[in-house]
């Protein structure tokens, strides 16, 4: 794994479980807001406090001579490198520990009176415990306490005590790294979480503004096709029959404010998402008056459904709806056909929709007329997106053009 990189330890190696939620969260805050550096000075001068007392206190003690000068100019060396713990944690402990093992061969008292010198060594420990790992955590281990029995020369209890305090150092400073690579763990996760959660919504928004653009275009296609179609026929006969005119141009203005109500409705539902159940989306009821506006553009429609209706989902019955629009649209725009039939079979199993007519037929290319298919596209990704299939293509005489779409029922 390697050296991990340095940074702040969470909770100081500590648990705050005990404490009161209030009291915990003040102290992560000044904990996390409190430089590193002004941490690791802290330490370094209570290690600094703690050896200088030790070693005050056990100057001349035992019928020794007082320290040597050297004595004391090594002492307050020896906690110094605790300012660089977090950046090279292994050589902190090396240094200090072999600074201590040094000068208790002449001096043992200076750096092992009342344990003075156990608060500089534990810290290096938890923080190798904590930054470091692989072999670089387990030599540190294994001769800190080898040396441990060197220092001390005393009591076998009083070593194995020792031993147990520096295995517990090291034991706390990896359970300080688990807690760190846990908690990143669970950050990555949440960010990961969270773009995923960003990446749905945004295909979402894609997918309803792609399903908007394929009703405005339906909506649109359909009513200015008619439009184009009664206002060739009025223009032609205003002249000769002023009343077919008249009834043509009714029909023109009807469906404009047909497409501007269904517009309004559409550009509702973008200004607010509440406004789907406000104004509900076209269904399968309004076909007949879909029939009656394809009619007025002169040709012979019939509206022919067998079966037993079962309830279709929404998304379904829109698709269905907005599937025969444009299979109709298709047909006034290109086919020039005289006759078709919008046909609803309704069994257990499915519902097929056949919208067909007697007019041109696909061209070479496989579309009807002179049309783009990208209305044939819609169709398809639209009752795809319900579970339904879709085929296009000549009648089953091989006259005209049709359009056949299964819906599966359930």
């Amino acid at each position: 794994m390697g050296e991990a990189e340095p940074g702040r330890e969470p909770e100081a190696y500590s648990s705050m479980s005990s404490l009161p939620v209030r009291t915990q969260q003040a102290m992560e805050r000044a904990w996390t807001r409190t430089p590193p550096l002004v941490i690791d000075l802290v330490i370094t001068l209570i290690a600094e406090a703690s050896l200088l007392w030790g070693t005050v206190a056990s100057s001349g003690q035992d019928g020794t001579a007082p320290w040597a000068w050297w004595v004391w100019a090594s002492v307050p060396l020896l906690p110094l490198p605790l300012i660089w713990r977090r950046r090279a944690p292994f050589a902190v402990l090396l240094i200090t520990g072999l600074g201590v093992v040094a000068l208790s061969f002449p001096a043992n008292l200076a750096v092992t009176y009342n344990h003075n010198s156990e608060f500089m060594l534990l810290v290096a420990m938890a923080t190798v415990g904590y930054y470091c790992d692989g072999w670089k955590f387990w030599v540190s281990a294994a001769t800190s306490v080898g040396f441990n029995f060197v220092v001390i020369d005393q009591y076998t209890a009083k070593n194995a005590i020792a031993a147990l305090i520096i295995a517990m150092a090291f034991a706390v400073g990896r359970l300080g790294a688990k807690q760190r690579d846990l908690a990143r763990l669970m950050a990555d996760r949440a960010h990961e979480a969270e773009m995923t959660s960003e990446a749905r919504a945004a295909q979402a928004a894609a997918e309803e503004r792609t399903r908007i653009a394929r009703d405005m275009h339906d909506i649109l296609a359909h009513s200015v096709s008619l439009m184009i179609v009664q206002a060739e026929a009025g223009a032609s006969v205003v002249h000769q029959n002023p009343q077919k005119a008249e009834a043509a141009f009714d029909a023109i203005a009807d469906g404009g404010r047909d497409a501007l109500t269904q517009l309004r409705r559409m550009l509702g539902l973008l200004r607010d998402g509440d406004a789907l159940a406000l104004n509900p989306q076209p269904t399968i009821g309004e076909l007949p008056r879909l029939i009656e506006t394809v009619r007025s553009a002169k040709i012979d429609l019939r509206l022919v459904m067998l079966g037993e209706p079962w309830p279709l989902p929404k998304d379904t019955e829109v698709a269905v709806y907005r599937t025969a629009q444009e299979a109709l649209t298709n047909m006034i725009k290109h086919a020039r056909a005289e006759r078709g039939e919008l046909r609803l079979d309704w069994t257990a199993q499915a519902l097929t929709v056949r919208v067909s007519d007697d007019g041109v037929g696909p061209r070479p290319g496989g579309s009807a007329g002179t049309g783009s298919g990208r209305g044939l596209i819609g169709i398809r990704e639209r009752i795809t997106a319900c579970g339904g299939t879709v085929s296009a293509g000549p009648g089953p005489d091989g006259r005209g053009f049709q359009v056949l779409v299964r819906v599966p029922a359930g």
